[in-house]
């Protein structure tokens, strides 16, 4: 089964086949830039959790999730243009994942690894596995992808 990012990436190159041999709208000029959008922000969480120390030392790790951290708030704040008049799916969606993110934050404002290595990394793991579904689904109130094969 294809992940979400392999999905994107199949989409990406259908559309950009497209792109060179017909006139793009604008509507599908703004879905390929979403598309573009999405693929940055999971291929940029591959590289967090790739990039996760393995290590008990919170001067190692705190770093690291900080700048996760910041990444994901920068998420909550940027494109939040929303096409169309009902806005409410979109306030709906961004509320839960606003609540996913209050609620890694907290859980990690009393993070404690107790000499556990690998802990970190499993918790990153599942952090990111409860924040991309909730993003992705409010980014899709915002700007709806086409299906691969209506592309």
């Amino acid at each position: 089964m294809a992940t979400i990012l392999e999905n994107y990436l199949s989409l990406k190159n259908t559309l950009d086949a497209g792109i060179t041999i017909a006139m793009c709208d604008p509507a599908q000029i703004w879905q390929y830039q979403e598309l573009l959008y999405r693929i940055e922000v999971l291929q940029a969480c591959q590289m967090f959790l790739k990039s996760a120390p393995a290590s008990a030392d919170g001067t190692v790790v705190g770093p690291h999730y900080q700048m996760i951290d910041a990444y994901v708030q920068n998420l909550l704040q940027e494109r939040q243009n929303v096409a169309g008049e009902d806005r409410q799916p979109t306030q709906t969606a961004y509320n839960s994942f606003f609540g996913v993110v209050q609620d890694y934050r907290k859980r990690f404002s009393c993070f404690s690894h107790r000499n556990d290595a690998s802990k970190y990394e499993k918790e990153l793991a599942a952090v990111i596995r409860a924040v991309l579904p909730a993003w992705i689904q409010y980014r899709e109130t915002c700007v709806a992808l086409p299906a691969k094969e209506a592309a």
